[in-house]
This record gives structure tokens, sequence and C-alpha cells, in this order.
């Protein structure tokens, strides 16, 4: 029998509220999202991205809080995207980044009130931009000005010359000009790149004395098939004259990096060689010359794993680090479908700072203060972090979802290996038990669903189906060697998992064997499709969306091909290894699947490129199947949270219309 706990707090607003109505699609159009904030250096006030639809696009505001509790008030208007706000060292101004000139640029603008002020105008815009120390100059993160592969004029060109694996990214199509730091006065003039156009430099921070920048690049020649960054650091005063020098390196790749006031540096990374997706990321110290591991042996995944349409794509980035003081950092920690802010002490010290039921996704620090972005039983919203809980902040970010708030249950499903899985359960609105059942599965495989709304989850639940989302192995926030059990082997140990959930959910009476479908996205996808070819008759019905059918063929065309073969297959030289990758493909025993199956497919998707699913669906279609591909036009893998609103739309229709066709009796 499974441990359940309910989740009285959701529970109880449920109640009480009674505006409270089903969600349908179309009420994805009134979504907010809050994402990325900046804490003033005096811990006074915070600055947020606040997300809306207007005329089926996206607009990003800047909006304002006091730290000590308040009402918030919009600082910047337009229709575009204004996001990645950055205090000035006294306070007094901000810096973002915008695109309300077209590209996105540098924008300036005083607190005190006044028009924002364009700072930069580089021809292909900018990805982000930081003050420096004292407040005269800005370092920029934007593309190199330098052509990689193009034969021709730009806009024109006769044909691109690619002789690099990295020479795409999902969401950003061709990898034409690598990024690079760039330095300009913060009162305007000509921006000076500092860092060579022949590597892509990931992360860049200037030193508390303002003569240095830290950045994050890999300049080896084996970057031109996959990059993993290590720590540098190069002049700030004179770009061009000095040769970078490298700080440390790992035998992954470094994530991020952060300068002490005293002038120490810290950085995030994997230790494990190329990076695999189940590692912990670690915290490290350059002290003496030498880089030290913070709190080694505590098996801490530094990094929120934990995702969703709550989330705004500009969300993701390297994993938050801050330093609080001289002797202590914040970062993020991955714990069993959550994510928490920790003190970590130079000391190796290590406190939880918060570990509510919450998902942080941001995090920032000023004036010794600490604040995140955090979704629980509802969107995010703002919260201080203090007296060991979470504060809340704001309420625009949740306020939208209140008519929709559902009643979560927390179970643990024990499973014969001896391990308990970790699960949640979104009963149906007005349907007794048992009913018809979709069973979500996550993406990664390396990243984990949580106690946060799904929109996809909400719309099936409240149209009469259970709904069970799992966290199997593979998952991370339950140690590393939850992470690794299923390195080399997907579909063995996390197909297991799920059937067991499935199973329980039976033995409870949540649903008939006969009414149970699956459902997931890109990983998600491939286990939809491995389940129905491996075990087929268990699910009645799926959802597969940007899947990866085909292992040859993602190292062929996938932007990370390269490492999904070895964590997939246990293959490092595919080419060595083609019946390893056949075996392990879904495409190869989708024949024997008979479940209605429906493939959503993004035509711009570069991670899980959308042969994937003309794979499955040409051989289900010619064996006269019941199979249909959707296929959405400009869109990248991450469609669920950022594709086009009334895309998203129809994608929930969808989702929602198929299982209700094949399921519901």
């Amino acid at each position: 029998m499974a441990t359940t706990v309910e989740r009285p707090d959701a529970a109880r607003r449920a109640e009480r509220a009674p505006e409270a109505r089903p969600f349908k699609p179309r009420d994805l159009l009134d979504q907010v999202v809050i994402q990325g904030l900046a804490v003033a250096p005096d811990g006074s006030s915070i600055v947020y991205t606040r997300r809306t639809i207007e005329d089926n696009k996206y607009v990003r505001r800047l909006w304002r809080i006091p730290f000590d509790g308040g009402t918030g008030e919009q600082i910047t208007t337009g229709k575009g995207t204004d996001t990645k706000p950055r205090f000035s060292p006294d306070s007094a101004s901000l810096l973002f980044v915008s695109d309300r000139s077209g590209k996105p640029q540098a924008w300036v603008m005083p607190m005190r009130g006044g028009e924002p002020r364009q700072l930069t105008d580089l021809p292909n815009g900018i990805g982000g931009a930081e003050w420096s120390p004292d407040g005269r100059r800005v370092l920029l993160l934007a593309p190199s000005g330098e052509k990689r592969f193009l034969v021709g004029k730009d806009e024109d060109p006769i044909a691109r010359r690619i002789r690099d694996y990295t020479w795409q990214i999902d969401g950003g199509g061709y990898r034409d000009e690598f990024t690079s730091a760039w330095v300009v006065d913060a009162a305007g003039g000509k921006p000076e790149r500092i860092t060579a156009a022949t590597g892509e430099v990931s992360a860049a921070r200037w030193s508390p004395d303002g003569k240095q920048i830290a950045f994050l690049a890999d300049p080896r020649p084996e970057a031109a098939l996959m990059e993993f960054a290590s720590l540098w650091t190069v002049s700030a005063s004179a770009p061009g004259a000095a040769e970078p020098a490298q700080v440390a390196s790992l035998a992954g790749a470094i994530h991020n990096v952060a300068w002490a006031p005293s002038g120490r540096i810290a950085f995030l990374g994997v230790s494990q060689p190329r990076t695999p997706g189940w590692a912990n990321v670690e915290l490290y110290l350059v002290d003496g010359g030498r880089a030290r591991q913070l709190a080694a042996g505590r098996d801490l995944n530094l990094q929120n794993t934990t995702y969703g349409d709550f989330e705004d794509a500009e969300q993701f980035g390297p994993p938050p680090l801050s330093w609080l003081d001289d002797d202590h950092l914040v970062c993020l920690v991955a714990t069993r479908g959550a994510s928490h802010p920790y003190r970590f002490g130079t000391d190796g010290s290590v406190e939880a700072l918060a570990q509510e039921d919450m998902v942080c996704s941001a995090l920032d620090t000023g004036g010794g203060r600490v604040a995140v972005v955090a979704s629980g039983d509802g969107p995010s919203d703002v919260y201080a972090v203090e007296d060991g809980g979470l504060r809340r902040l704001t309420t625009d970010g949740g306020r939208w979802f209140g008519p929709f708030q559902r009643r979560v249950e927390t179970v643990e499903i024990p499973h014969p290996d001896g391990h308990g899985i970790h699960a949640w359960l979104l009963p149906a609105r007005g349907t007794s038990k048992p009913g018809p059942l979709v069973v979500g599965v996550h993406g990664g495989p390396n990243l984990s669903y949580g106690p946060t709304p799904w929109l996809e989850l909400n719309a099936l639940a409240d149209a009469g189906f259970q709904v069970l989302t799992c966290n199997p192995r593979g998952s991370t926030g339950y140690g590393e060697a939850y992470a690794r059990a299923i390195h080399g082997r997907w579909g063995d140990k996390d197909a297991s998992d799920i059937l067991r959930v499935v199973e329980w959910a039976v033995e409870e009476g949540l649903a008939e064997p006969g009414q149970v479908g699956v459902f997931g996205l890109s990983y998600g996808g491939y286990m939809t499709n491995w389940l129905l070819g491996a075990h087929p008759g268990v699910f009645a019905a799926a959802v597969s969306e940007n899947p990866a059918t085909d292992l040859l063929g993602m190292v062929a065309s996938s932007d990370f091909g390269l490492l999904i073969a070895p964590g997939a297959a246990g293959v490092e030289q595919p080419a060595e290894h083609m019946d390893e990758l056949l075996d392990r493909s879904p495409f190869f025993r989708i024949h024997r699947n008979h479940a209605p199956l429906l493939l959503l497919h993004a035509e711009q998707d570069h991670r899980c490129p959308p042969g994937q699913s003309e794979m499955v669906f040409t051989i289900l279609r010619s064996l006269g199947r019941e199979v249909e591909m959707v296929r959405y036009p400009n869109e990248s893998h991450l469609l669920l949270m950022a594709g086009r609103p009334d895309r998203r739309v129809d994608r929930l229709e969808r989702i929602v219309g198929w299982f209700e066709k094949h399921l519901m009796k």
C-alpha cells in the first residue's frame, strides 16, 4: 500500500474559492508567468519580469516590489520583451535587455522615474548585460560579429560551409556566430569585444575591482564536436592586449561563476567526463590557485531540475550562483521534485534556507537578503527567503490560476526492487473511481516532475481523467545513484517503474486496465513510444510529443545527439555500436503497438528533429494502425511553454480530445 499525503493548503483554497471552475485550453491565454528577478544591492526592493499574452503574442514587462512587502508597480511599458533586470551598484539605475527597438539591446533607466535609454545597437542584438562594480561600464554577451559558415552575403547567402558538429542549437537554428564577451561605457559608445570570436562564451562576470572578467568557454579543437566549458580570466581594460588565463577546469563542464567581494572565485560544474545528465552539479571555490569542492560528499545536485509550462523559456540558463557575503554562497538544490535555496559556507558548512514543497526557478541576493521565484501548488511568484521559510511578496503570478486550483495528492508507490516511486495524483473532476487514467512521463530523462501545476495536467483532470505523474529511476533530486540507474539502458528500470505506477493505480481502483493512457515530451515521448512497442496492450491510447525514436538519427541530426546516445544506449562511438543503438530505439518495436497514437511535433525542433516522429508515423500508418501526426510550424522543442499562444491552445485541445476519443467509455 502506498503512503498518501494530501496537500491541505491547496484543498482549503479550492474549497473556499466560489469562482472555481474547470480549466479549458483557451484559459491558457490568460496565463501570467513570473521569471527572472534582481535584488537591489541595498536589499530594499526586487525587480522581476512578468509575462502576459496580448494579441496572441508574449509581452514581458518589468515590475518592482519592496522587499519588506507592499504593492508591486509596473516600471516598463510597451509591447515586447523587457527582461534580465540588473540594478546598478548604487541601486539608482536599472540595466535590462529589451527588444523594443528591434533586436534585443541593453537599456538603462533611472529607478526614480524617467524614460529608458538605449545603450547598445549591435547588429544581432545581445543576450545579457552586467554592470561593472563602479557602474561606469557594462559587460555584454553578444554575437561575435564574425560568421562561421556563411558563404556570400548575410541577406542572400550562396551557401553555408559547415565543419563543426556544433552548427545548430534548438531555439536558435544556425549557430553562425559564437557568443563573445563585450564591454561598453555605461554613458554610451561603441562596444569592444574582449574574447576571441572563435569560441562560445556561456557566462561572464566582473571581478570586484573591475580589472578582470571571468568567463566560461571551451577553446579546445575538440569543442567542434561538443563543448565543455572551463574557467578563464581576461583583462577588462585592454581588449585584445592580453591572452586569457585559465583558472580552472573539470572533467565535465563548468556552468556558472561568481566573484566574492574579496576577489575569490566560486563556480558550479560537473566533475564527471562529458557532463552526463545524471551527474550532480557541484560547487567549487578557487583557493590558492586550486579549485576545491565545497560540500563534498553530500550528494547534492545544485540546480533546479523540475520544469513545466509554469515557466518561460527565457528563464533557462546557468544554475544560479550568488555570494551572500564574503564567506557564504547561495544556490538552488534539487530535492524530490522540489528545489530549495541553500547557503554554503567557504568553511564547508551547508544549510537549507527554506524547504517548503516548492520549486524555486530563479534566485538573487542583495544587501544580505535572498529572494527567489518559486512555484508550489500554483504558478510562480516572488518570495523573500527568511527565517527558514519563504515569505510571499507577489500574487500577480498565481492569481489568474485561482479558479483552477486543484487538490493534489502526493503518493509514494513501493517497487519490488526495494525503492519507492514518488508520484502525484491530480484527481478527475466530477468523476467517480474507477475512471480513465492518463500517466505523464517527464522529459530529460534527468529532470523531474514536482508539485507545480502543468496546464495539460489540469486540462486533462478537469475533462474527467485521473492524472498521475511520477519520478521513475533516472529522475533527479533523489541522489546521483537514482539518476544514474538507467544510464545506457533507457527503457529498462524506468519502464519498470512506470508500469508499477500503472499497476498501483489499478490496484487502488483509480482505473480499469483498458482505460489507461500515457503521454510525454522529448524523453517522455521516447518512453511513450518505447512502452507502446515493448509492452503492447498496457496502454489503450497515447500522445507522443517531440520524441526521440531513432538513436542513430538523433546522433546524426540532433544538436545534442552525441550526448544522448551514450545516455540512452551506453555507446561513446555510434559508428561502432549500431546494434546497441538499434536495440534502444523505440521505432524498432513500434510495429507491435495497436494503441491509437497521436504524434505532436514542432517543425523547427533541433533537439528531437521532426524525422523522429515521421519514422513512427510511417511504420504505423503503413500497417493500418490508428495514428495521427500534427506538426507545428516555426516552433522549437519547448513549444509547451514558449510556443505561439494559439498553437499552445491547439496542442492542449488535441491532447485532451485524443484521450477523450480513445479512453472515455
